[in-house]
């Protein structure tokens, strides 16, 4: 037990260590201080809206800074925690350390738990820098005296025991091939999603008459601030009878409560304990798909289907019966599967470097984006395509297509992706650069993501404008011009989709999803589009792209 113990730590020693020199979890913590800034300064907290007037906000005493702060870092660990904590076994597997872990006494439930214990580092350091800058900003911003055991106390209790469940849940993603990619990032938001939008409750429900269910889903702490405040509330606004707490921007001065702490309910510690528990148990699991060879073994299983295929069986079939059975058997000089072709095969002359020009460029660039996308994604794209184009056509109902809108703006993620990380992931940047286009390969496949996007949502684009008018430009410009340029920034900064996909499903969540206008880019509210935000979310695209080329000229 002993010696487990040790090499758990070491495993999370090693791991940190290996976070630590990565921007990654410096430009978090980053995120991390300026949340703890918004919460002080009075732009995000817990308020309450009620019918017979504005809001109700709290006064930014100690215990209720606390209480935003603990609401913001669990906020920031469901949703965007889940970006920087996965990714961990992934790097031992690039860098070949896992068959090396493999050959020592590190069994897969010690090395699986190290990193458990890893993730949860990470968790407590980011509960420290939020915590820290809440009691500074506190300091300078708050109401009344500053409390640090107040603001921090509710940080840690809240969101430590978060990371352990996600931290897990990072793990298992990592260990199961078909969720270590775009489509178990994706999943994983909407299953976050989905667990903040359980916890549903009668709008006028007492505290002591919510529900255990409720209360067990109640991985932000909301449904924990209207338990510890509703008595303020009362004290403050005489009739209140109840109501959901909100977090976010929609606070008010004209009503405030002052919230100067109360005993906490024993239900929360226990939804807490119980996801430390599930955490636990999902690294459990996470015990069974974990390969130390995966990586070696997926290369094997690519060349054993490569042989399987359709076209691998129909050419033996036909080496056979024309009896050249040495050539079903071994590979010809030249052809797809020749293990090596290099010294029989003769290229032909390079005449011209600008041979096809930008526009070829452009086309390998579409095929580049398009090909090898699971098949479920290309049915989805052409429903896309057909079901709108088929309600154009026979004059149907356009009253779906603000639905539509909000499809096509999260289906082409699994393309936009790929754009601006692949020069850096396949380790081909300096031949780019050196080529005859290092600028317009840029461009090209910038314009290659925009296409793709107009191609997928042409139909419901045409019935938006049915449906809206002209006005219905600005939200297309938009929903075309911006996801593939934030694609292409956020790629060549950090050599990976991971960035980009947080920042775009965080955006998308907050905008189009949720209806929050100063983020909906693509037009889904009409407030976004009186106000002209998808066109400023355009611009703001075409000047990274413009800024982006022009570091490549002087790369």
């Amino acid at each position: 037990m002993r010696v487990n113990t040790r090499r758990v730590y070491h495993v999370a020693r090693t791991d940190l260590i290996a976070r630590l020199r990565s921007r990654k979890l410096l430009a978090f913590l980053a995120i991390v201080i300026y949340v703890g800034y918004l919460i002080n300064s009075g732009s995000f907290g817990v308020f309450y809206t009620v019918d017979d007037g504005p809001s109700i906000n709290g006064a930014l005493t100690s215990h209720m800074a606390g209480l935003n702060a603990g609401i913001a870092g669990s906020a920031v660990i469901l949703l965007a925690g889940f970006y920087v904590l996965r990714g961990t076994v992934e790097r031992d597997e690039r860098h070949g350390h896992a068959p090396i872990l493999s050959s020592s006494q590190t069994s897969r439930a010690v090395y699986l738990f190290g990193k458990l214990v890893s993730n949860v580092t990470v968790g407590v350091m980011t509960a420290t820098v939020l915590g820290g800058a809440a009691v500074v900003n506190h300091a300078l911003h708050g109401v009344g005296p500053t409390d640090p055991v107040a603001i921090v106390w509710p940080v840690f209790v809240m969101t430590v025991p978060l990371t352990v469940f996600v931290g897990a849940v990072a793990l298992l993603f990592g260990t199961i091939e078909v969720l270590d990619g775009t489509f178990g990032r994706v999943a994983y938001i909407f299953i976050a999603i989905m667990l903040i939008s359980g916890q549903s409750r009668p709008e006028t429900a007492l505290p002591a008459s919510i529900s255990a269910s409720v209360k067990m889903l109640d991985f932000l702490g909301t449904t924990l601030a209207y338990d510890l405040t509703f008595e303020s509330i009362q004290a403050t606004v005489p009739g209140f009878e109840g109501g959901y707490a909100n977090f976010g921007t929609g606070g008010s001065t004209a009503r405030t409560f002052e919230y100067t702490g109360s005993s906490w309910p024993d239900w929360f510690f226990v939804q807490r304990l119980t996801t430390i528990v599930a955490g636990i148990g999902i690294t459990l699991v996470a015990i069974v798909p974990f390969d130390w060879f995966r990586a070696e073994r997926s290369g094997l299983l690519h060349r054993s289907l490569q042989q399987l295929s359709p076209r691998s069986l129909l050419r033996r079939a036909v080496s056979l019966c024309s009896g050249d059975e040495s050539r079903a058997s071994t590979p010809t000089a030249g052809s797809k599967d020749s293990p090596i072709a290099v010294e029989t095969v003769s290229l032909p002359a390079v005449t011209e470097r600008g041979a096809g020009g930008f526009k070829r460029v452009v086309g390998l660039e579409l095929r580049r984006l398009l090909r090898g996308q699971p098949r479920w994604w290309y049915l989805g794209a052409s429903l896309l395509i057909v079901i709108p184009t088929g309600v154009v056509l026979t004059g149907g109902d356009t009253g779906a297509a603000r639905g539509l809108l909000l499809a096509v703006s999260i289906w082409p993620l699994f393309v936009w992706s790929r754009i601006g990380s692949r020069t850096a992931r396949h380790g081909v940047r300096p031949q780019i650069i050196a080529s005859e286009y290092p600028v317009g390969q840029l461009v090209a496949e910038w314009l290659a993501g925009c296409l793709i996007t107009v191609g997928i949502g042409s139909g419901v684009f045409v019935l938006v404008g049915l449906a809206t008018g002209p006005s219905a430009l600005v939200g297309i410009a938009g929903a075309v011009l911006f996801p593939p340029s934030l694609a292409l920034v956020a790629g060549l900064w950090t050599g990976s989709p991971r960035l980009f996909e947080a920042l775009y499903l965080g955006i998308w969540y907050v905008g189009p999803l949720n209806g929050g206008y100063f983020a909906d880019f693509v037009g889904i509210t009409t407030r976004s589009v009186a106000n002209a935000v998808p066109l400023a979310f355009a611009l703001v695209g075409i000047v990274a792209v413009v800024a982006a080329a022009l570091r490549r000229q002087v790369y």
